[in-house]
Formats: structure tokens, C-alpha cells, sequence
């Protein structure tokens, strides 16, 4: 059934066992490091906000104010009530989700390809950036990403089980069928592609079929609510295409934490997808009698269907983590292949190649502040210091006053928000009936609620007291701050 290489040697077994040891405890290390050192993340915050309302009012929420199912927001309900911490603690949850994906993408490739292969994915995997910063914030993609690939190792499972110990498999397989697209929506997707797999390899995984449909069945609860959310679900800035759009969500997903100057030569902005493109096609040749094609072909399914439906599934980085670990197997499978062909020594430095790359990598994410997210504690001390009685505050992105209001700075604050069109008439009419107030325009992400600038050019009449940026490497976490005077008094 699988393309496993020769592995009878004890010593590769032992490899196996210590690599997942010393890849649980890395990747742990990694995700754990100052986890509650960094200001929440918008998509946190809109979490706790929205996941401490009482439930009818947090299912409405979600209907109406998000684009994911509810069962996340539900899950941080019950434990914000049974487990009361302060909302950075939380993290440690997603972190321990990021963990179970290490150990999951172990046991998936161990069925594959051997420990040898288990040890390189298990390695690679622990060390993926983007995977390390996205387990470090409080929100679902962890969670999704661990729940995804547990469900093939489980798929797996049934497929090559013949005991009683099956049924056991089935339950679990079919519980995480039925929860993951209540988590995430492209969960949903995730058993979509096991569920053909199944229908190819029936009746042997009639089973899997049968979970399948019960999870369909129990996602008809939620038909109301995502066909009233779909209109704005998925929007993208311009209609998703093999653009630059694309090759940017494959740099910050596959690629996170490089150096820009190092894709900065002709055609380096496309070197990520590219080398996740022939990863993907190597792993699906060697795992071709498996289920790994069907898995890694997801991500090229998500672009698909984003270009057809018009709509966003691969164009944020987020939406691509689950396809993350499926190209780690795919690269042990390719580790493992040089190290039973007795060409050890090549095997050692591809591994020790990646590894080296991607620490490199982590390291930028987890130490230099230009590939993190953005800080508001850093622009709190600015506007902090700088305050003075009566100042008000315009945001030009509603989301980030839930993570910045109760910050010394925005504490008792006029402040403004913008996110819609309707917003700007109230806010244009604020700052020209109020020539006596200093005002702090805090931008982010501007290009999406204020792409003409409107709002910052009706504030240019005023002098620039303070401007300060936040330059990150991704624009949609740059921030920038300008304080704007009074209006000076005109001379008659």
C-alpha cells in the first residue's frame, strides 16, 4: 500500500523515536518561547470579543459580523467561563494544537516511508515559520491545521487496520470529520478530498464514506448562517489569479521569515511556489499509491476553486497552513528515498540543508520584529508619551480598537473608526467641526478600508506634530502613527 524504503535495522527505528522526541521538545521550545510577550493580534481579539458574548449572540455574530463557522468561537466561550485566564494565556492552547501537528505529520510519514522519513518530516515540520508564528496567536488555524492531519493519520490507520482496534479508529476518524468544518471551512474541504479518496479505495475504506456523510449531514445546522455569510465571504482586493497576489500568499506561507533581498533577482518572487511546486510533485510520485497526492493536490485545489468561484481561498497565508504538512512528508519521503539507495551521506545534507534554512528562518520570525505581527504595545508608548488632554483618535481599521482599547493611550479617547463606506461621511464631518482638537490617525492596512487615503487627506490641512512607522515585511502588518495639530488660526 505505501512506498516504504527498507527499515528493518534497529538503528533506524531508534532514529524514528528520537527524532520525534527531540523535533516534540524543539518544536514545543519554539512555540512556547515569551508565547504571552506580544500584543494581541487583531484576529484574537475580535475572537475574545465575539466568543464573550452569550451564545445566541455569539452565533448571530458570527452569522453576521464573521466568515468562519461558529465552533471555534464556541470552544473559547466554554473556556473563557470554566477556565478563566487573562486572553494571552489562551495561547498556550494553540501552541499545544501546533505540537499535536508535529506529532501527527511523524506518524503519517512513518506509515509512508519509515522512521528515517518520520524523523527528517518530524524535524522539518517543527521548524516551519509560518507554522511557528501562527501557533503562537489564539485562533483557529492551529487548531485546523493539528485536526487535518490527524485526520489522515487516522485514515491511514483504517486503511491498514484489520483488528478490532478499527472501529476505535472509525469513531475518532468520524468525530473529527463531523468537528472540522464547524472549525474552519476549508476543514470542510480537507474531508471533501478524503471522501474521494474513499470512494477510490471502497470498499476498504467504506467506512471513512460513512463518516463522511455524517459529517455532511451535521453540517446542515449551519446552511443558514454561511449562505448569509458567503456574499462577503472570500473577497479579495481584485478577482484571485496566477498573479502576484499568488506568489506573495506562497512567499509568506512556504517562505516565511526569508530575507527579502534574497528572492530579489529576476523571477525569485516565483522561487517559493516553484520549489513547492515540485515538492508537491516529487512527494505525489513517490507516495503515488497512497493517499499523499490527494492531500497535497488540496492546495492546488484551493487555487483552483479561489480563481473559478472568484472567491479567497489561497490568497491569505493563513488559508495555506493546512497545506503545509503534506510537502514536510513529501520531503522526508524524498530524505528517506536518498538514505535506503545507501547515498547516506547526500541524505544527511539535503536534511541538514532544510533544517539549517528553515532555523534560520524561525529565528527572523520569532526574534525580528519586521517579520512579526504588528506591535500596538510599541504604539501605545508613542502615543503615551506624546498625549495631551482632549486628543482624539482615528483608526482606520474598526478590528484593531479591540485589541488596542484598553491601552493607556486609547483609554477614555475620542476615538473614530472606519471600515465601511458609510463610516467616512461621520468622520469627515467630526474632523472639519473640531479645528480645535489635536488628532492621531493610526493607519493599518489601509488599502482596504481607505485606498483613496480620504480620511488622511482631509487631516493634511493640519501640521504634522509626530510621525512614526512600523515597517514590517508584509504590508498588511505595517502601522504607522501621525499626530496632526490643531488648525492654525486664520489671520483676518
Amino acid at each position: 500500500m505505501s512506498d516504504r524504503p527498507s527499515h528493518n535495522q534497529p538503528a533506524d527505528d531508534r532514529i524514528g523515536w528520537a527524532a520525534l522526541a527531540f523535533a516534540l521538545l524543539l518544536g514545543t521550545a519554539l512555540r512556547v518561547w515569551h508565547l504571552t510577550f506580544s500584543s494581541q493580534h487583531t484576529d484574537e481579539a475580535f475572537t475574545f470579543a465575539i466568543s464573550s458574548l452569550r451564545i445566541p449572540a455569539l452565533l448571530a455574530a458570527v452569522a453576521t459580523r464573521d466568515f468562519h463557522p461558529p465552533l471555534f468561537y464556541m470552544a473559547t466561550h466554554a473556556l473563557m467561563v470554566l477556565v478563566p485566564k487573562p486572553q494571552w494565556d489562551y495561547r498556550i492552547v494553540t501552541a499545544a494544537f501546533g505540537v499535536v501537528t508535529i506529532a501527527c505529520v511523524w506518524g503519517v510519514t512513518r506509515r509512508f516511508g519509515g522512521p528515517v522519513a518520520a524523523a527528517a518530516a518530524a524535524f522539518i515540520v517543527a521548524l516551519v515559520p509560518a507554522l511557528v508564528q501562527y501557533d503562537r496567536i489564539y485562533r483557529m488555524y492551529a487548531v485546523t491545521t493539528a485536526l487535518a492531519t490527524l485526520s489522515y493519520w487516522l485514515l491511514l490507520e483504517i486503511e491498514q487496520s484489520t483488528t478490532t482496534r478499527r472501529q476505535w479508529l472509525v469513531l475518532a476518524y468520524a468525530a473529527i470529520a463531523i468537528v472540522l468544518p464547524y472549525i474552519d471551512y476549508l476543514g470542510g474541504l480537507v474531508v471533501a478530498v478524503q471522501m474521494l479518496y474513499a470512494l477510490a479505495r471502497r470498499p476498504v475504506l467504506t467506512s471513512v464514506l460513512i463518516s463522511g456523510a455524517a459529517s455532511a449531514l451535521a453540517f446542515v445546522a449551519w446552511l443558514g448562517p454561511l449562505h448569509e455569510q458567503l456574499p462577503l465571504a472570500g473577497l479579495a482586493i481584485s478577482h484571485p489569479g496566477l498573479d502576484t497576489g499568488l506568489l506573495a500568499s506562497f512567499q509568506a506561507a512556504f517562505a516565511a521569515g526569508v530575507p527579502p533581498g534574497w528572492l530579489a533577482w529576476p523571477g525569485g518572487a516565483a522561487a517559493p511556489f516553484v520549489c513547492v511546486a515540485a515538492i508537491s510533485g516529487v512527494g505525489a510520485w513517490l507516495g503515488r499509491r497512497t493517499v499523499l497526492p490527494w492531500w497535497l493536490g488540496l492546495l492546488w485545489l484551493q487555487v483552483g476553486l479561489s480563481i473559478v468561484l472568484g472567491k479567497n481561498l489561497a490568497y491569505f497565508p493563513r488559508y495555506l497552513l493546512i497545506d503545509i504538512p503534506p510537502l514536510c512528508v513529501s520531503l522526508g519521503l524524498c530524505i528517506a528515498r536518498l538514505w535506503s539507495t545507501q547515498r547516506r551521506a547526500l541524505a544527511a545534507g539535503c536534511c541538514a540543508v532544510v533544517v539549517a534554512f528553515l532555523g534560520a528562518t524561525a529565528s527572523n520570525v520569532l526574534l525580528d520584529p519586521y517579520y512579526q505581527f504588528p506591535d500596538w504595545y510599541a504604539l501605545n508608548g508613542v502615543m503615551f508619551d506624546a498625549e495631551q488632554p482632549g486628543d482624539a483618535i482615528i483608526l482606520d481599521a474598526g478590528y484593531e480598537a479591540l485589541a488596542v482599547k484598553d491601552f493607556t493611550a486609547f483609554r477614555n479617547r475620542k476615538t473614530l473608526l472606519f471600515m465601511n463606506p458609510s463610516d467616512f461621511a461621520p468622520i469627515l464631518r467630526w474632523v472639519a467641526s473640531h479645528p480645535d482638537r489635536r488628532v492621531w490617525y493610526v493607519e493599518h492596512q489601509q488599502y482596504y478600508w481607505d485606498p483613496q487615503r480620504r480620511i488622511a487627506a482631509a487631516l493634511r490641512t493640519r501640521p504634522v506634530v509626530l510621525a512614526r512607522r512600523w515597517p514590517r515585511r508584509w504590508p498588511v502588518d505595517d502601522v504607522s502613527v501621525m499626530l496632526f495639530d490643531k488648525v492654525p488660526m486664520t489671520i483676518r
